[in-house]
């Protein structure tokens, strides 16, 4: 009889400690959980800081990335270089002009050039990957003529919301002059880009 009492309280024992270790677990799973806009949980890692001089690793599942990242040492981005020549007076963007990896241009115009770009409908512009709204591509434009009378001269094409930045007198790039162009989709899937222009400065 008193085995069976003594068996008794050893499967209660053992019985509430797992239940304290499932409720832990739960409750530490709930506490890394936020709920995100759709209404979704979205289960978030501590952050884990390696010693200095260990080595770290890391790995992406897939090149489309649905939370918000922290780069701990810095950011670097930079891709494919684009160089080119045109002594045409207009010129407009087509297929493999701005390439799936380009993020600088070398443009040598030559002569005044006046340069319009693609239709936001175009297979050109579907090149640049920005299909939905928000969706943003930036580019480095760098007019690479040595004469003053070289000009590169941006206009927009249909379905183009070209803007520049208000201290920016035209929207002709001089020679040896830079701008950046950054295209950025719209909800009514038309394409907003704005222009930043820079000027030599040695």
């Amino acid at each position: 009889m008193k085995r069976k009492i003594n068996n008794g309280i050893f499967y209660v024992v053992i019985s509430l400690v797992v239940c304290l270790g499932v409720a832990s677990f739960a409750l530490a799973y709930s506490l890394n959980q936020t709920i995100n806009v759709a209404g979704d949980y979205v289960n978030y890692e501590a952050e884990q800081v390696a010693p200095d001089g260990e080595l770290r690793l890391g790995a992406m599942p897939s090149p489309d990335v649905y939370q918000r990242m922290n780069f701990h040492a810095g950011y670097q981005s930079g891709s494919e270089l684009t160089a080119t020549s045109s002594t045409a007076a207009t010129y407009t963007l087509a297929v493999g002009d701005l390439r799936e990896d380009t993020t600088y241009i070398e443009w040598t115009v030559n002569v005044i050039t006046t340069v319009t770009t693609m239709a936001s409908s175009s297979l050109a512009m579907d090149a640049l990957n920005i299909p939905f709204t928000g969706d943003t591509r930036e580019f480095i434009i760098y007019n690479a003529t040595t004469t003053a009378a070289g000009t590169w001269t941006l206009a927009a094409g249909n379905g183009v919301d070209l803007q520049k930045n208000e201290d920016t007198a035209d929207l002709a790039i001089n020679g040896l002059d830079s701008a950046k162009l950054t295209f950025i989709r719209k909800s009514d899937t038309d394409v907003m880009l704005l222009m930043e222009e820079y000027i030599v400065a040695d």
